[in-house]
């Protein structure tokens, strides 16, 4: 593109639906600013987009966040976890979260799949993914674990 000239989304995912561009701005905010404690993507009801349908407070739960991923449907989510290093040192990951509910059709399934990697790629800086397709997979500690907690 021209320099200087906005760009409204990123480029175009295997599946053909894009991430817009506030998809990426939002969680460069969260990632440098801490802003919040996660971000919820879902696509667009028209499957052209992938856009933020919600955002947590600093300091909001897990359980806030897991309250938010609908039963029988697909979201991504990114999730600000603390985590203890191997030198016992304190800090936060954020960690990508794929949630493909069981008892969600088919097709949001192969939609989501197939629009993933090219969304992580988007969003710089996320190394760990964490996928869950039942709500007993959304465990924290697991999710900490994966995020590189010991």
């Amino acid at each position: 593109p021209c320099e200087g000239a906005a760009r409204r989304v990123k480029g175009p995912m295997s599946s053909g639906v894009v991430a817009e561009q506030q998809c990426i701005d939002e969680f460069d905010t969260m990632k440098i600013r801490k802003s919040y404690s996660y971000i919820i993507y879902k696509i667009s009801d028209d499957k052209k987009y992938i856009q933020i349908e919600c955002k947590g407070e600093p300091g909001a739960s897990f359980a806030e966040f897991c309250s938010k991923l609908p039963d029988g449907d697909c979201r991504y989510g990114i999730l600000d976890v603390p985590i203890s290093t191997k030198s016992g040192a304190e800090a936060n990951k954020l960690i990508f979260v794929c949630w493909s509910d069981d008892n969600a059709s088919v097709k949001p399934k192969m939609l989501y799949a197939s629009s993933k990697d090219a969304l992580k790629k988007a969003l710089t800086g996320i190394t760990e993914e964490y996928q869950a397709t039942d709500r007993s997979d959304l465990d924290f500690e697991e999710i900490k674990k994966k995020a590189g907690s010991c």
